[in-house]
């Protein structure tokens, strides 16, 4: 086998041109592939990162409103309290959310502002970068402090750590006067890189204060985590019918967040996945390329192949050569394009902002099809040479 293999890096090394293009093809090919899946999977880990900083990672528990404009929908503290109460619940946080305007040093910015508790650090994975979270006692007396993201503070200072500033909020009845205690990491550098202009920024505040803000008591959900091994749906159907039964007449929902976030994983492999076959297309074309070189191969040695099949050579051994060729090119493609692809999605990764993350699936998915193409298109020029006749082949200029 390595007596064909070494052969067939002299019969290629005969048109090096020729050969280098078409080896091109492949690693274009295979880096294709490779490039487009480390890009799905990072774009995958950002968006989950993303979904995880606003909250979905447990259940969501609101009542369910009659219209659109029911305002009365809300969660009270009793309710809380069922909640925290039901076997396997970890921890319980109530949740208000609601679209708003901050102005920060004179700039004004479109905002979704979160009423939370404490306990948010651990409820909605948020990370604070400098300052702290707002203590308990804060929230039970509705201090007006609050936590922004760090996407807001660098674009109006220029600089990340701005705690101990003051920024007012409007939440429907008038602007008040906040301190900023802490500054959190932006849940996604890739989408705020991508679509920054488009996402508002988020403001963490009380719940108790926003609800003064609003000018309502009540919440719009609460946030519920469970013990690891827990069931998320079973335990979201036992406090939906609690409430039910505590609230005659009124019914809730519970939102298995976990499953909307794997729905979405879900959707962003199937783009990935139709997106790297469309890439894979081009190792067809490749692979016919493969076959195009091949065929002039066989035509510029066909008197060779006649003194070969001459002296003795069989059809075995004459088809075995050309395979190996169109085998060799499709290794060295592949192995270069292997390297292209990794390196090429490392630049990316950083310019971008995501994490590198090397599906190693598509990698190997990407360079058995390319060994595969070229064997493939490489069968029919092997079969004629190997059909070539000596005594035609021999006349042959």
């Amino acid at each position: 086998m390595m007596e064909y293999f070494f052969c067939a890096l002299r019969n290629l090394g005969r048109k090096r041109f020729r050969s280098t293009l078409t080896v091109c093809g492949i690693a274009i090919g295979v880096a294709s592939v490779i490039v487009i899946g480390a890009i799905g999977n990072g774009a995958k880990l950002a968006v989950n990162a993303q979904l995880d900083g606003l909250g979905i990672n447990g259940i969501n528990i609101s009542e369910e409103k009659q219209n659109f404009a029911d305002l009365g929908a809300l969660m009270t503290q009793d309710d809380l309290k069922t909640c925290l109460s039901v076997q396997g619940v970890n921890s319980a946080m109530p949740l208000i959310m609601q679209e708003g305007d901050t102005v920060l040093l004179g700039q004004q910015k479109d905002a979704v502002i979160w009423g939370v508790d404490s306990n948010a650090r651990s409820m909605i994975s948020l990370k604070v970068d400098y300052g702290r979270m707002f203590t308990q006692s804060q929230v039970s007396t509705h201090a007006k402090v609050c936590l922004i993201d760090d996407t807001l503070a660098k674009s109006i200072y220029k600089r990340g750590n701005i705690t101990g500033k003051t920024i007012s909020i409007y939440m429907g009845t008038s602007y008040e006067t906040f301190k900023i205690c802490g500054i959190v990491e932006s849940g996604s550098s890739l989408l705020y890189n991508l679509v920054g202009e488009y996402i508002p920024t988020f403001v963490y505040l009380p719940y108790t204060t926003a609800e003064d803000l609003r000018a309502r008591n009540g919440f719009d959900q609460i946030m519920i985590k469970e013990d690891t091994n827990g069931n998320l749906n079973k335990t979201g159907s036992i406090i939906t019918n609690l409430l039910g039964k505590k609230h005659s007449g009124n019914s809730y929902s519970a939102s298995n967040m976990l499953d909307q976030k794997k729905r979405l994983s879900g959707l962003l492999n199937i783009i990935t996945l139709v997106i790297s076959a469309v890439g894979a297309i081009s190792l067809v074309v490749a692979g016919l390329g493969i076959m195009t070189v091949m065929l002039v191969s066989v035509n510029e040695r066909t008197k060779e192949i006649g003194i070969k099949k001459a002296i003795g050579a069989k059809k075995g051994i004459i088809m075995l050569e050309f395979l190996f060729e169109a085998l060799v090119i499709s290794l060295i493609g592949g192995f270069i394009g292997i390297g292209m692809g990794i390196l090429i999605s490392f630049i990316v990764s950083k310019v971008i902002g995501f994490i590198f993350n090397i599906n190693m699936f598509s990698v190997f998915i990407s360079s058995g099809f390319a060994v595969a193409t070229g064997i493939l298109f490489g069968v029919y020029p092997a079969h004629k040479a190997a059909n070539l006749k000596p005594v035609e082949a021999l006349r042959q200029e």
